[in-house]
């Protein structure tokens, strides 16, 4: 090879390198152009503010249209995570996570903040001192059960919100709506700080009148209160532990509730008879009649008062097992017995109703203990 052909073969391979080069230079920049961060969902803690127990977890969403339709868009706190791009000294390019937005949560739309405050007010209007009532005047009452605040909710619905005229179609849409353990918690997170300030509030405020004279309670009468309050809610907890725990509970609630109904068909069939035989009295029917009526009058009486001793004997039993879960015995049968057909009832409509049941026990035993704390204030 001669010496002129040699540096012409080296600046051909100087040019092919120098325009590769320049190639590769261009795609990285038409990369670099097109390049589009992928936007990674996360999941976000709610934390609302007070001192809680629980924090609840809610995935973000992509698709809003299918979310359920029920959810209230007040209970869910939004959260906007984006990522930008970063190239160091190298060239080098990396995703960076920007931290995420907060929309802080502060109401539910359908457990509305008036229905804290409505709670608040029954609770402390129910508590009378010793002395200041005519049902409290060896010790201090709270004239308060589940039965008063199922009926008070169930007919008011104060601070719950619906749509429609149908006030049974409404009252279930609202069940199924905050009977789920997650919206449990999260409306339990929600209001627990606001309730208890609530509940501060209207007991500093309230005053009863004692030997005719109106005054505030005192520190030690307040404190009461807080421990009835306490002690109501770990008696309605136990029961609704006792339906979710044995497994035979529910089948013994509908027992009972079937013997109080044929308590009322056996009482319709005595009166209708008993009516019977005073008309075939009182139109002097000829005596085969009339002691015809006489036959089946007693035949319904009979009927009737087994159909009470079978209520009362199913009613029995089911206290009895009742009883033997904690702190049960601090209340009345009848309004244990009550409790245990509400959890009956809202069961039918539900898909999971011991997890729901023990959710609402994990709440009411939590909120038992700060009414504890309370006192010792």
């Amino acid at each position: 090879m001669s010496n002129t052909e040699a540096p012409k073969k080296n600046s051909t391979n100087l040019k092919r390198a120098i325009w590769v080069a320049l190639v590769i230079f261009a795609i990285v920049l038409t990369g670099l152009w097109t390049f589009e961060p992928e936007i990674v969902e996360t999941e976000q803690v709610v934390e609302p503010s007070g001192d809680v127990t629980t924090q609840v977890r809610i995935p973000l969403r992509t698709n809003t249209a299918n979310q359920d339709t029920t959810n209230s868009s007040d209970t869910v706190a939004t959260t906007e995570n984006t990522e930008e791009l970063k190239v160091d000294e190298t060239g080098k390019t990396e995703n960076v996570a920007v931290a995420p937005l907060h929309k802080k949560v502060t109401e539910d739309t359908v457990v509305r903040p008036t229905f804290i405050t409505d709670l608040s007010h029954l609770l402390v209007n129910a508590y009378h001192p010793k002395g200041s009532h005519p049902a409290a005047t060896g010790e201090s009452k709270l004239l308060l059960d589940a039965k008063v605040i199922n009926v008070h909710y169930g007919i008011e619905m104060t601070g719950l919100s619906w749509s429609g005229d149908d006030l049974a179609v409404g009252r279930r849409s609202v069940m199924q709506y905050a009977l789920r353990p997650t919206m449990i918690n999260a409306l339990y997170a929600l209001y627990k700080e606001r309730f208890i300030e609530t509940i501060n509030t209207d007991i500093d405020e309230a005053t009863r009148y004692f030997d005719g004279a109106e005054r505030t309670l005192s520190s030690e009468e307040r404190a009461t209160f807080y421990k009835l309050t306490a002690k109501q809610l770990r008696a309605t907890a136990g029961v609704i532990k006792s339906c979710a725990k044995i497994n035979s509970a529910m089948a013994d609630v509908a027992v009972w509730l079937q013997a109080e109904r044929d308590v009322l068909t056996a009482n319709q069939k005595f009166q209708s008879a008993l009516h019977d035989y005073q008309v075939s009295k009182d139109m002097n029917a000829t005596p085969s009649v009339t002691d015809a009526a006489e036959a089946k009058m007693k035949a319904q009486g009979e009927a009737y008062e087994k159909a009470i001793r079978d209520r009362e004997a199913y009613k029995a039993s089911l206290a009895k097992m009742i009883r033997k879960y904690k702190w049960t015995k601090d209340q009345d049968d009848e309004t244990n017995l009550y409790i245990a057909s509400w959890v009956f009832r809202r069961s039918k409509d539900l898909s999971n109703p011991k997890e729901v049941m023990m959710t609402i026990q994990d709440r009411l035993l939590d909120l038992a203990s700060t009414m504890d704390a309370q006192a010792s204030l």
